[in-house]
């Protein structure tokens, strides 16, 4: 009887694996002599921000690897939800093989993300998360960890009699959402220390005039973290230019120029760092490897790491702070 069991089980097991395999095989016969056609919607496409820059980058290089034909739609502006779901709506209409996408919102972008699995197409998501699990592959940042590794260094360099204020990017968005989480997370007891929290929309000029008025009701603030690039820098424009950099501790998430030097200037205290290319490489070839039949849904963490003035300069650290310095 033992023996029966064991051979009906090996049986069941050995056709699983083969449909497995015959359903790769068709993926790959149907592809087999052209370009695959990827459509990637991003939040938005800024030449002034780095991120951005470097993840299209990595996601170009990937596609040219992999004689991938990478078409880009961007709407206007991170928050511009409206832009974007026209942006899905178009790819659509392409009828692609794989459409990636970068939600500027967990919920105002599902809709847009229901009708591309409707349509039959391939869904991979770079960077951040919807509120309902859609894609066949996430490929992001470890935002709440990130956001934590800020909450760690912030309570390890705390000034006495803290009071911390928090500039953020979009509001709803999941890298805004599981960063500020993270961060608190890391403050541990000192969370309570938190006076307000801001939204800057990804806007440079906003997040400066934001902070700006955020000191002028808590002049007591003596800890800042900004929660992307756009009100990183924005923060710390602010900071500088009210000559507070000696009186308010700052850290920043991203490696733009801006950043970097602003860090080297003592602006910032620390800076957590992602690695947008490899989002974009990877975002690229994780949708080939599904198309060609990998069906389970994956993610992928690209990574993230903090540095401080002390610790930039060491050699691994400039290779993550300049990738495509000789």
């Amino acid at each position: 009887m033992k023996s029966s069991r064991r051979y009906v089980a090996f049986a069941v097991t050995l056709a699983a694996v083969i449909t497995v395999f015959i359903a790769a095989a068709i993926q790959w016969e149907h592809y087999q002599g052209r370009k695959l056609r990827i459509v990637y919607v991003p939040k938005v496409e800024d030449s002034a921000n780095d991120f951005w820059i470097s993840l299209l980058e990595g996601a170009r290089m990937a596609a040219e690897e992999y004689d991938v034909d990478l078409t880009v739609l961007a709407p206007a502006s991170e928050d511009d939800y409206e832009g974007q779901i026209r942006c899905v709506e178009e790819a659509i209409g392409m009828n692609p093989d794989a459409i990636l996408l970068s939600p500027s919102s967990m919920t105002e972008i599902t809709d847009a993300a229901n009708d591309v699995v409707s349509a039959e197409i391939k869904l991979v998501l770079i960077d951040s998360e919807l509120d309902e699990n859609l894609q066949s592959a996430l490929v992001s940042t470890d935002n709440y960890e990130a956001g934590r590794k800020m909450g760690d260094y912030a309570k390890s360099h705390l000034p006495e009699d803290p009071v911390i204020g928090i500039v953020a990017h979009v509001e709803g968005s999941s890298t805004a959402i599981e960063r500020e989480a993270g961060f608190r997370e890391g403050l541990g007891e000192y969370e309570d220390c938190i006076v307000e929290t801001v939204f800057c929309d990804s806007d440079y000029d906003k997040a400066y005039r934001l902070t700006k008025e955020m000191i002028e009701q808590h002049p007591e603030i003596n800890m800042l973290a900004g929660l992307n690039e756009y009100s990183a820098v924005g923060a710390a424009r602010a900071v500088r230019d009210l000559g507070l950099s000696d009186t308010i501790r700052m850290i920043g998430f991203d490696s733009s120029q801006e950043e970097v030097q602003l860090l080297e200037a003592g602006v910032f205290d620390a800076i957590v760092i992602q690695k947008p290319f490899n989002m974009g490489y990877l975002g690229v070839e994780r949708t080939v490897e599904i198309l060609h039949g990998e069906l389970e849904p994956t993610i992928v963490d690209s990574g993230s790491k903090l540095i401080t003035k002390d610790n930039m300069y060491v050699e691994e650290n400039q290779k993550l702070l300049f990738p495509f310095a000789e």
